[in-house]
């Protein structure tokens, strides 16, 4: 049962086409995440950049991005969300179509400075729109299954449109595919009764939020620099492995459909503690795949490896962004946690780069495995913080939260 003092979402929040606005923003703001390998390839194969040229243009991107999160977060409680919402995508639009018709490199580093801001935007609106749901995690897995669904479809037209116009087919294919978003986005909430300094005892699920957000936020960056370390280089250990490019796709294409089961699932489960009760081993499993996907042992190893490392990611991170949003009902601390991701995949790319210099990546994957251990950790403490077992331990702890002064107002010294 939850308590009184309960922060309840506004009444219009709980729109039934809401979802479709939140859906719409996180399929742009996620665009270049699944589909950026593409304009990576169009760029190399188009302008001749090597592989640091090309990867420095990503970094800038992702830098912007995470950037700009930290910069929105402390305006998350009156944010205007379909505001920022119309005007980030038209920023996403304007970079992409440019970058199909600019050939020098600089503005294409400068393009992307405007295009990693407005993805961050998007996705500072698409946590702080979900925070105000009443259900998190369920409502991200939702917004997931739209995402899933919508980018293998993408990932299916891109290569005609790649064959067509080269580099222009590819970025217009993106800029088109916002433009197309951006109506949608309309149905996003404008803005939250939520107060700036409000103070929250007991989140909207009946836990207890007395525990310091640094924990999911470092729960955050420690899994997602973990399970992606070897991401990026996937496909290369496959081929080492003896799959095929051919093979490979269909590989993709199997993870595709374990990742829409997973969010099924997690939008099944919901906010409760059984789904929290999992987060754990999830996360402990993600651990041992990240060794046998960076190890090519077997084909079945690491297909296997793969399947499970690139399926789970769709529950444990929307599980993770919904215990950041329980804990802030503003959004604030889950555009952190995302902001912190950013940072995580911006920074453990060229270290595992580093490590796999020599054509092996065991270290890499003792790397994602150590980082995943950690937020395994974390994610224990949480659940023990938020969820005491015995009911002495729920009362002691429900009145030291109660006699502390936690508010959810604008600043970082709110969590720093």
């Amino acid at each position: 049962m939850t308590s009184t003092n309960e922060l309840r979402a506004p009444a219009e929040t709980a729109g039934r086409w809401e979802w479709v606005g939140i859906s719409a923003a996180d399929c742009a703001a996620h665009s270049m995440n699944s589909l950026g390998p593409f304009a990576v390839s169009a760029l190399m194969t188009d302008l001749h950049l090597n592989t640091f040229q090309a990867g420095i243009w990503s970094t800038v991107e992702m830098l912007a991005y995470a950037g700009a999160m930290f910069g929105i977060s402390p305006w998350a409680a009156g944010l205007h969300l379909r505001r920022v919402a119309l005007v980030a995508g038209i920023m996403v639009v304007v970079a992409q179509g440019t970058s199909a018709i600019v050939a020098s490199y600089g503005i294409l580093l400068a393009l992307r400075l405007l295009a990693g801001t407005g993805l961050g935007m998007l996705n500072a609106v698409v946590n702080i729109g979900t925070a105000r749901s009443h259900a998190p995690a369920r409502r991200l897995s939702l917004v997931m299954i739209v995402q899933t669904v919508v980018f293998t479809i993408a990932s299916l037209l891109l290569p005609q449109a790649t064959a067509l116009g080269g580099r222009a087919g590819v970025f217009g294919f993106l800029a088109l595919l916002v433009v197309f978003l951006l109506p949608l986005m309309g149905f996003t909430t404008s803005r939250s009764s939520i107060p700036r300094s409000h103070r929250v005892s007991i989140t909207r699920s009946g836990e207890r939020s007395c525990v310091h957000p640094r924990f999911i936020i470092a729960a955050v960056v420690f899994y997602t620099s973990g399970s992606l370390a070897i991401w990026p280089f996937s496909a290369h250990v496959g081929h080492l492995a003896g799959l095929t490019n051919t093979a490979f796709g269909w590989l993709a294409a199997v993870a595709n459909i374990g990742g829409l089961a997973m969010c099924i699932a997690g939008s099944l489960l919901g906010d409760g503690r059984a789904a929290f009760r999992l987060l754990a081993p999830a996360v402990l499993l993600t651990a041992l795949a990240c060794v046998v996907q960076a190890v090519p042992w077997s084909i079945p190893a690491f297909c296997t490896a793969f399947l499970l490392n690139y399926a789970l990611w769709f529950f444990i991170y929307p599980n993770l962004i919904g215990i950041a949003c329980r804990m802030d009902p503003t959004g604030r601390l889950a555009t952190l946690c995302s902001g912190g991701w950013m940072i995580s995949q911006a920074s453990v790319t060229p270290l595992s780069g580093l490590l796999g210099r020599n054509g092996h990546f065991l270290g890499v994957g003792l790397l994602g495995m150590g980082n995943c251990l950690v937020s395994t950790l974390l994610v224990v403490g949480l659940y023990f913080s938020m969820h005491g077992r015995t009911r002495n331990r729920s009362m002691s702890q429900h009145r030291s939260c109660k006699n502390k002064q936690v508010y959810v107002r604008s600043g970082l010294d709110t969590y720093f």
